[in-house]
């Protein structure tokens, strides 16, 4: 459809449910390790970081990539964690996006949905 034009990177949008763990959704030191842990895997390099403790619950966490950035909301009274990757990879298909997916199901001990993958357009 838009195979012409040219691409400013992909966006994967997450909504992540049935965690299983809430107490994982609690935890700024796991989340940081899964976040870590994809940018070392795809080598994106992490610019600064800032986030967020909520009380009673709750993390926001925000990475801060050359590649553009990472987002992480827990909403863990809901067992539920929204996410979104944006990066200006040029990715020939979803492939990577869908292995952080699953890596990120995984991880969480969640759901399986499918995300929503944006191919950007200038």
């Amino acid at each position: 459809m838009y195979s012409d034009k040219p691409r400013s990177g992909k966006h994967m949008i997450c909504d992540i449910r049935g965690i299983k763990n809430s107490k994982l959704l609690n935890s700024l030191d796991n989340i940081r390790k899964v976040l870590d842990m994809i940018c070392e895997k795809h080598e994106y390099s992490v610019l600064g970081r800032l986030e967020h403790q909520f009380d009673p619950q709750g993390i926001t966490i925000i990475y801060l990539l050359s590649e553009s950035h990472i987002s992480v909301h827990t909403f863990p009274e809901k067992n539920y964690l929204a996410l979104d990757i944006y990066t200006c990879r040029e990715y020939p298909d979803n492939e990577v996006y869908l292995k952080i997916y699953e890596y990120l199901v995984e991880a969480f001990h969640a759901n399986s949905e499918t995300p929503t993958i944006i191919d950007r357009i200038f």
